[in-house]
């Protein structure tokens, strides 16, 4: 069956991100997998998720009525919503950018992204990102997310889609971040 690309509207949706998240959160998978696979650091629930889809429904690859992979889209009101989120908010806030501050610029926030175990390969982050771009790029100029330091594997994947750094720094609970950006302004093409 082919993986279809579309958002997230539907509480089965919403109920199976949330389970594919536990599945991949940074605690619950072992070392080696974490290193290879990548992770996922924060967690929601669906009463929160139901509020970010009002907001900005995020992006899922679906095989019929199964979630393969989320692309979770967050608007700046979500801050203060999830507490790991809280300093990086505040930190791109004050970041300036092509000559603004990024605060004042109105971007979108990918809340995070994640792809099932038996799906990887398949470059199903490309493609939810460019159906992500897709959807929001008249909304808003930038997509940014910050990447756990040691989650290279995210790093390389946000670097081939188009997502370029903007600042690495560590957070008042300890844990390393790095900051980046996806400018939608330029041209439609991913690279």
């Amino acid at each position: 069956m082919p993986i279809k690309i579309t958002l997230a509207r539907k509480d089965y949706q919403l109920k199976q991100i949330l389970a594919l998240q536990q599945a991949n959160l940074l605690e619950t998978i072992d070392a080696e997998t974490a290193e290879a696979q990548g992770f996922v650091t924060a967690t929601h629930d669906l009463p929160l998720l139901k509020r970010m889809t009002a907001s900005a429904a995020s992006v899922v690859a679906m095989q019929e009525r199964r979630v393969l992979g989320y692309c979770l889209s967050m608007t700046r009101e979500f801050g203060e919503s999830v507490p790991v989120l809280t300093a990086l908010f505040e930190r791109q806030d004050a970041i300036v950018h092509r000559g603004e501050l990024l605060g004042t610029s109105g971007y979108l926030v990918m809340g995070q992204i994640c792809v099932a175990e038996e799906a990887r390969g398949q470059k199903l982050a490309d493609r939810m990102y460019k159906y992500l771009r897709g959807c929001y790029h008249l909304r808003f100029p930038y997509c940014v997310t910050a990447i756990d330091a040691r989650n290279t594997r995210s790093q390389r994947v946000h670097e081939r889609i188009g997502f370029e750094e903007l600042d690495r720094f560590t957070a008042p609970d300890g844990r390393n971040w790095v900051l980046v950006i996806w400018n939608w302004q330029d041209g439609m093409e991913m690279t």
